[in-house]
């Protein structure tokens, strides 16, 4: 017998119905954004011009790509079984493309904001002239704004409808794209005031909405390396939104220690893309602890939600409790 067939496989559980339909529309909202964020920076593009905030916002409609094609190619590369290579699976796909992603637009962010302060340093300034449509001559910052104020439309829509799917897979990375694509407005108006103070002869207002677009950039994307940064270290499990820890993790906790042989109980979660993985630690109210017993604990913490995934189910000695533990210890009365 080779190594690799004594390697015991990883029993992942499938998604629920309501989960599969949510990562299939998913994709399909993913291959929309690729659609209307490639119209729109071909629009952009078109009316680009000699500003500094159309250039930057050019730049940052085209980086907006990045999340979703980093979607695609790890929920792709997720769905497919464990295999002697892949003894884990391919739960993390997510969470290294994530990182991927953020790195990139944190990269492209700096170099925006370098950008940008070498334009307002250098004291360059902006030449926006006019079009020919028809017979009518036009100041071309009106297409730019028009352009800007329609760039802003896509995201917005597509981010909120991914926003909700986030929440039913529970997925980091989704909901970070969202949530950036329905603050896009943010810089669209920004770019706007940018456009417009130019027109007033504020020269300094273009480089300035400029800065303002590439912070936006570089702060997505410091937000995204740091959250997936810390989900491959194994760090506890956050709600979705990160504003505080999974409650799933005391769930697991209470459901465990609420079995009828169980003295005490504490626990170790991490999450791996939408599912939370670890080790439950158990002390017995019986001297002897059976097989079986370990097995209805095992089943007791998966039973709490279907993010549970790989459970591992230890014994506690006599030794004090480790207060490190995720939720602490839970004990029965």
């Amino acid at each position: 017998m080779s190594g690799g067939d004594a390697v015991k496989l990883r029993d992942t559980r499938p998604l629920p119905a309501a989960q599969r339909e949510a990562l299939a529309h998913a994709r399909r909202l993913c291959w929309w954004t690729l659609l209307w964020m490639s119209l729109v920076s071909a629009m952009m593009y078109a009316v680009m011009g000699g500003s500094q905030t159309m250039k930057t916002a050019f730049i940052e409609d085209m980086l907006s790509l990045l999340p979703p094609v980093a979607f695609l190619v790890a929920s792709r590369f997720q769905a497919k079984p464990v295999d002697q290579e892949y003894v884990n699976g391919r739960t993390r796909a997510f969470d290294i493309n994530f990182l991927i992603a953020g790195a990139a637009l944190t990269g492209f962010g700096l170099m925006l904001v370098w950008d940008g302060l070498h334009t307002l340093a250098t004291a360059t300034h902006p030449v926006i002239g006019t079009v020919s449509i028809g017979d009518t001559v036009v100041w071309k910052g009106w297409l730019m704004i028009g352009a800007l104020l329609l760039s802003a439309i896509p995201p917005a829509i597509l981010g909120r409808r991914k926003l909700k799917l986030s929440r039913t897979l529970a997925l980091k990375p989704l909901h970070a794209d969202a949530d950036t694509g329905k603050a896009d407005w943010s810089t669209a108006l920004a770019g706007v005031a940018g456009i417009v103070g130019i027109g007033f002869g504020f020269w300094w207002a273009d480089a300035a909405a400029a800065l303002f677009i590439s912070g936006s950039v570089l702060h997505d994307g410091l937000s995204n390396l740091k959250g997936a940064v810390r989900d491959m270290h194994d760090a506890r499990p956050q709600r979705i939104d990160r504003s505080e820890e999974d409650p799933l993790v005391g769930r697991v906790r209470d459901a465990v220690c609420a079995l009828d042989w169980v003295q005490a109980c504490r626990v170790r979660f991490h999450e791996e893309g939408f599912r939370l993985c670890g080790v439950v630690f158990v002390r017995a109210a019986a001297e002897a602890t059976t097989p079986e017993r370990l097995r209805q604990a095992h089943d007791a913490a998966r039973a709490v939600h279907w993010r549970i995934d790989e459970v591992i189910v230890t014994l506690l000695g006599e030794e004090p409790t480790d207060s490190s533990e995720e939720g602490g210890t839970a004990a029965r009365d």
